[in-house]
């Protein structure tokens, strides 16, 4: 039996706790020059250089050979057999004998083959379904695999955002710092606006640090996830505004999930490994014949080369009590089939809620962005009033500061609603199966 694996992936700081994101791509693609990554790029190479990834695939390969195996034991089988047996006498009366005489050699090609054996047909059975449902793992690693590298690169979007904002910002407050000084020395300006002036480039350059810091933590982790040097220097491009919101309902994303979802399609692969199971655990109460055909020498005394032959024989066999034991084994076997059922069936609740609710996030998400962006609009546009008012002399340092502040919080906080939506979009594709 194959173990689920889990459907839900961690996310870290950036998102609500209910979103999280994940995609998955099969192909390798070209690398982005240099060292800049688009999303579609970092997740096609994370899955293409993960061990985990390549570990599932052995796994695969292993399930595949063993089904291989299972279905050759169906099959005729040549063998080589050969001996020689003396029996011990005293005062020639045999102690042991075997073919009733005192020496037996044999010496033969034989090929045996399975006539009726309904367990090794099952056990072929099981083999194969569980080849597949190996298969569909793979998907579900790289699933994993490409979640985790989305939301770092998100991160390290977000980090480079920050960076940005506060590289101008404190562009800016040094230039106006400068300025200050100028006014000041000439009598246009009283000595607060000049201390307040500066206290704002101090701010503006600590958070600088810290937004370069946090980039170069996002920056390692992409690296790793990447298979890249810890300190390459990578950064991510192709950010773009959020996605429009899909032109489907909640009802048609449940049913693409049904048809399409990796998870789905291995709780049901692991239905049918269950009934193979029992279907190989029911097989053994039912009887075995075996064929075989020899040539060689099996006789007594010293062998001749007029003692080669033909052999011909079937075999049959067939258990009659073992104490429950197959019983047991059935009964087992049934109710294995019958957990699988049933976790399946949970699994769907689980699921359909899951979309229910990520389908509610990325909605809140648009209208959260939305809003964000105009009141990061509206802080922008009286923070540039007030940057004239203050040139002017008509606004104190204090009065800027505080816009400056509201401008630049209100400019985060858009930044980081654009990128929920994103990311609730691409969860909205990873329930359902589908690439984004």
């Amino acid at each position: 039996m194959f173990r689920k694996t889990s459907y839900f992936f961690v996310c870290r700081h950036l998102v609500m706790p209910s979103t999280c994101v994940g995609i998955f791509l099969l192909f390798l693609a070209p690398a982005a020059r240099g060292s800049s990554w688009t999303l579609s790029q970092a997740v096609q190479r994370g899955v293409a250089v993960q061990a985990q990834v390549a570990a599932s695939k052995e796994r695969a390969s292993a399930s595949q050979d063993l089904a291989k195996a299972a279905q050759a034991s169906r099959l005729p089988q040549l063998s080589l057999r050969a001996g020689s047996i003396w029996s011990a006498s005293r005062e020639n009366q045999p102690l042991f004998v075997s073919a009733n005489g005192r020496q037996e050699t044999i010496g033969q090609l034989a090929i045996t083959a399975p006539v009726i054996d309904a367990q090794l047909q099952a056990l072929a059975q099981a083999a194969r379904d569980s080849a597949a449902a190996a298969q569909i793992q793979i998907a579900l690693t790289r699933l994993q695999t490409a979640a985790s590298i989305t939301n770092v690169w998100f991160q390290l979007a977000l980090a480079q955002e920050q960076t940005t904002l506060w590289q101008r910002t404190a562009g800016y407050d040094k230039r106006l710092f400068a300025r200050t000084q100028e006014a000041f020395h000439a009598g246009a300006l009283a000595r607060i606006d000049v201390v307040q002036t500066e206290l704002l480039l101090t701010q503006a350059r600590s958070q600088l640090a810290l937004a370069k810091v946090q980039q170069q933590t996002e920056r390692r982790a992409l690296n790793l996830q990447l298979g890249l040097g810890v300190n390459a220097n990578t950064t991510i491009r192709g950010n773009r505004p959020p996605s429009p919101a899909p032109s489907v309902s909640l009802s048609q994303l449940w049913q693409q999930m049904q048809a399409s979802q990796p998870l789905l399609r291995l709780a049901e692969k692991e239905i049918v490994v269950a009934r193979a199971e029992k279907a190989v655990q029911k097989a053994a109460y039912l009887p075995v014949l075996n064929a075989q055909l020899a040539y060689g020498i099996d006789n007594n005394g010293i062998p001749h080369r007029r003692d080669l032959g033909w052999q011909v024989g079937l075999g049959l066999s067939m258990p009659l009590f073992g104490f429950g034991r197959r019983q047991a084994q059935v009964a087992a076997a049934d109710a294995n089939l019958g957990a699988v059922r049933a976790d399946r069936e949970a699994l769907l609740l689980q699921m359909h809620a899951r979309l229910n609710q990520d389908w509610g996030v990325y909605r809140r998400a648009q209208e959260n962005a939305r809003h964000a962006g105009k009141i990061a609009n509206d802080a922008e546009a009286v923070y540039r009033m007030t940057r004239k008012g203050f040139h002017a002399g008509a606004i104190n340092a204090l009065n800027l500061a505080q816009a400056q502040n509201t401008w630049i919080q209100a400019r985060l906080t858009d930044v980081q609603a654009r990128l929920r939506v994103e990311l609730a979009f691409k969860q909205l594709l990873l329930d359902t199966g589908q690439l984004p």
